[in-house]
């Protein structure tokens, strides 16, 4: 909105758009801001006016939100905390704190580190809540962007964000009943040889095996390609496949499993995971608080270190 359109609003406005347009429900927003239901509908309408568009429409006999509504939503989350800091002015509380907290992760990372996370956050900011959503191609503009707190990735950062090193992974081989290979270590070309299930990370592969791979000018013999790590431990138990995994994630399913552990090619190296945020948020406190939770679960993880 331009300048001259932003002084003609109603700041008064602010409180009542984001329980609109979270419960999608005009009684249920009204009690939540102590306002009676025809004052939210009059707020709904003055609302339309100032966007230029309807924001929750009707539909199957309920409310949703129009895709200019879900954007306000999640710039409007960011701009009400933002603002509640800015007013309140005391520090952070974790045992009283309400903060959503918003953090990407990759899929294996949070079934590394996630359990570790969630239980520190529960047992001391219990009422606080934790919104994940999974890394994607947007992630780091989302970040920049403010509708993302905290990414959580294997993938270098841009130096518009601010980062760091939380623990380094390395790989190692699951092995399918079927597959009868013995070899305590793979050489590359036994590696390059076998049908492999490939995790998808990015651009249709998975980068932190196959971009080692592709700077030799190899491939592998790919025969599953699937987004999700543990799907695919569980898909490849009765099959010939080989199913490269970093070396914590594989400890942490094997009891569920009887796939064997095989180590990988040398040419296949330990990957840092990074944490990254806006330098926006280094020095809030409820952010910086969500940072050390992350590194204190990072450090708990066992390394599982390789025997050679």
């Amino acid at each position: 909105m331009r300048d001259a359109h932003l002084r003609n609003i109603d700041l008064n406005l602010l409180r009542t758009i984001q329980p609109l347009l979270e419960e999608r429900h005009i009684s249920r927003a009204a009690k939540r801001s102590f306002l009676s239901q025809p004052a939210m509908s009059r707020a709904l309408n003055r609302l339309r006016e100032t966007f230029g568009d309807p924001l929750l429409v009707r539909a199957n006999g309920a409310y949703e939100r129009t895709p200019r509504g879900e954007r306000v939503l999640r710039e409007i989350e960011t701009i009400m905390r933002r603002l509640n800091a800015v007013v309140d002015g005391q520090e952070f509380t974790p045992a009283e704190s309400r903060e959503r907290f918003r953090v990407a992760m990759t899929d294996h990372g949070s079934t590394i580190l996630l359990p570790k996370l969630l239980k520190r956050l529960r047992e001391n900011a219990p009422h606080s809540e934790l919104v994940l959503s999974a890394v994607g191609p947007d992630t780091f503009d989302e970040v920049a962007a403010g509708r993302i707190d905290l990414n959580l990735c294997a993938e270098e950062v841009p130096a518009a964000l601010e980062n760091e090193v939380i623990f380094n992974l390395d790989f190692v081989c699951l092995i399918g009943s079927r597959q009868r290979i013995r070899s305590r270590r793979l050489t590359l070309k036994q590696y390059l040889q076998l049908p492999h299930a490939m995790i998808l990370t990015g651009d249709g592969h998975q980068a932190m095996v196959d971009h080692p791979l592709g700077a030799l000018g190899l491939k592998r013999r790919v025969a599953l390609r699937i987004p999700f790590f543990i799907p695919a431990v569980l898909a490849i138990a009765q099959t010939d496949l080989v199913l490269t995994v970093p070396r914590t994630l594989a400890k942490m399913t094997k009891p569920i499993t009887s796939l064997r552990m095989i180590e990988p090619p040398r040419e296949l190296k330990p990957f840092p995971y990074f944490m990254s945020w806006h330098s926006r948020l280094t020095n809030e406190p409820a952010q910086a608080w969500l940072r050390d939770q992350v590194r204190i679960a990072a450090r708990s993880l066992s390394t599982f270190k390789r025997r050679e």
